[in-house]
């Protein structure tokens, strides 16, 4: 083991440079492969850690934050008991728990490395986010030339599944606009980190024009792009980083009160939506009028389980069965967007929270993301205005977004904490190296 350990040591540079610029580049290209870069970074963070002789327990200790973290997880295990899907359930709490040990000692970890690493991190980081987001601003530009290229001259790279691509003589011509959603909502989790990544590098001017050039970028790929919920989420955390670039702590405590509201009234804003036939709007797009009605149905069924819910991904079960498929589908589908129905889940996790896990999850998840938001506030001041825009970032994409079971979408959010604990880090190691370095007053005696 000692051997294994020293051969990682004298390889520390390229195992740090070569893992933190392909994993968050691979998850753009590929988000899919979001489960697989969060394990394969936790590795990275956690082995070099004892690598250098670290405590493993010091890793993983519990604190109130973790422990509310396990009481929910405990929650989702015995929820997961009456789910019309328990095997999927069962994997969904696993992976969660999973998700956030891995947060959890990632963090840790990072916060013991050296500061040669973690700064070999950071620029490792802020150039495979700033190559991808080049990349994908191409492809969004192009109407996805370079993945058509791609899928012509190696066949085997097509997907097995054809829907979303349109087909002609035996060769794919076109890929529908939303295929490229999930790696503009990667990106959109990323940006805010790697902005920070990038201005505590050295260079003066050069850092800022960088970091400008990258937010300018990524902000133009995601307007190109179909995926409103990302549009929606980079407004709404740059409001948030102005705000918390003034009153950090008010737009700390804001964004915790928007937390706790979102699941308050989420219901009754569901069905209120749908009284006032917001699905039938001419001025919202066919994806936002189809929600209103899903989230209309969803809200309506939240009342018959309403303690405990109907269990985790028992909407997904529910979707698929045949008379949920006939149920009045014909007869609403062109007023009214997914007709009136379950849906696969609810594009919305406040509401799927309800309707699956009922007032026991909800107060769970209400008092976890608590402790996490209001955490932020003992980070470096200068760096909280990042996070806090990544948190805002992070609300628009679960509010109007995909389901929150899905698995690449949960080991998106592990990311998006491991990336904000690298960045903080970074800042953190390079305030005390300056510190350490500044000329002391000479004593007077």
């Amino acid at each position: 083991m000692r051997h294994l350990a020293n051969l990682a040591l004298r390889r520390e540079p390229a195992i740090i440079r070569v893992l933190f610029f392909l994993g968050p580049l691979a998850t753009l290209l590929i988000p899919k492969s979001t489960v697989v870069i969060l394990i394969v970074l936790f590795l990275c963070c956690v082995g070099l850690e004892l690598a250098r002789g670290g405590d493993l327990r010091n890793l993983f200790r519990i604190d109130a934050t973790l422990a509310l973290f396990g009481a929910t997880a405990a929650y989702l295990f015995v929820n997961a008991t009456w789910s019309l899907d328990p095997e999927r359930a069962f994997t969904a709490s696993t992976w969660f728990v999973l998700i956030v040990l891995m947060c959890y000692g990632s963090a840790r970890a990072l916060s013991r490395w050296p500061a040669r690493s973690l700064r070999m991190a950071a620029s490792a980081f802020a150039v495979g986010i700033g190559v991808g987001v080049a990349l994908i601003i191409i492809e969004t530009a192009t109407d996805r030339l370079g993945t058509l290229t791609l899928y012509h001259a190696l066949p085997f790279t097509q997907p097995d599944s054809l829907k979303g691509l349109v087909v002609s003589n035996g060769e794919i011509v076109r890929i529908a606009p939303y295929k490229l959603n999930a790696t503009i909502a990667v990106m959109l989790l990323a940006l805010w980190p790697a902005l920070l990544c990038a201005v505590t590098q050295p260079g003066g001017r050069n850092r800022v024009l960088v970091s400008i050039a990258l937010f300018a970028a990524a902000t133009a790929t995601i307007f190109l792009s179909n995926h409103d919920s990302s549009k929606v989420g980079l407004i709404t955390s740059l409001a948030v980083f102005l705000l918390a670039s003034l009153w950090p702590a008010t737009t700390r405590k804001g964004l915790w009160l928007v937390w706790c509201l979102a699941f308050a009234i989420v219901v009754p804003l569901a069905t209120a939506a749908y009284q006032a036939e917001l699905h039938k709007s001419e001025y919202l797009p066919f994806s936002a009028r189809a929600r209103v009605t899903l989230w209309a149905y969803t809200a309506e069924h939240v009342h018959a389980t309403p303690l405990l819910g109907i269990g985790a991904s028992s909407t997904r079960k529910i979707d698929q069965s045949p008379d949920n498929r006939r149920m009045q589908w014909k007869k609403k589908v062109k007023t009214e967007g997914f007709g009136w129905r379950a849906g696969a889940h609810a594009h919305n996790a406040f509401l799927q929270t309800w309707y699956e896990l009922g007032a026991v999850g909800v107060i769970l998840f209400v008092a976890t993301g608590s402790a996490v938001i209001l955490s932020l506030g003992r980070i470096p001041r200068a760096t909280q205005r990042f996070a806090l825009a990544q948190v805002a970032a992070f609300f628009a994409i679960i509010a109007f977004a995909w389901g929150m079971w899905q698995a690449w979408l949960m080991a998106l959010t592990g990311l998006a904490a491991l990336y904000v604990a690298l960045a903080v880090n970074v800042y953190r190691s390079g305030q005390q190296e300056t510190e350490s370095t500044a000329p002391r007053p000479e004593s007077r005696f």
